[in-house]
């Protein structure tokens, strides 16, 4: 009974806010949720640069049919924001490092 009195009253304040508040409200759930990632940066088939995502996300922009164009955008660990072209990166999902400590 608490879980749904606690759902209604979320439901019910995100109601009252903004499209925008809504997004940035789910924004920051996702990134809470997210996972961690190696990003890199290629050219002529060579590694130029890497950066590491812990427990985020990485955006981008997409077509009409869903499949991503144009940058990814992500937080790194190493340098903060990071903006590099899609057709140029490889994104690789780290496994967690507990998990694999523990097998």
């Amino acid at each position: 009974m608490r879980i749904l009195t606690g759902l209604f009253l979320m439901a019910l304040a995100l109601a009252g806010c903004t499209e925008e508040a809504r997004n940035q409200f789910f924004r920051s759930a996702d990134n809470v949720l997210g996972k961690d990632y190696k990003v890199s940066y290629v050219d002529e088939g060579q590694v130029v640069k890497s950066w590491t995502i812990k427990d985020g996300k990485i955006t981008s922009g997409e077509k009409e049919d869903g499949t991503p164009t144009g940058y990814y955008y992500f937080w790194s660990e190493e340098t903060g924001y990071v903006q590099v072209p899609i057709d140029r990166t490889i994104v690789e999902e780290l496994r967690d490092s507990k998990a694999v400590a523990a097998q």
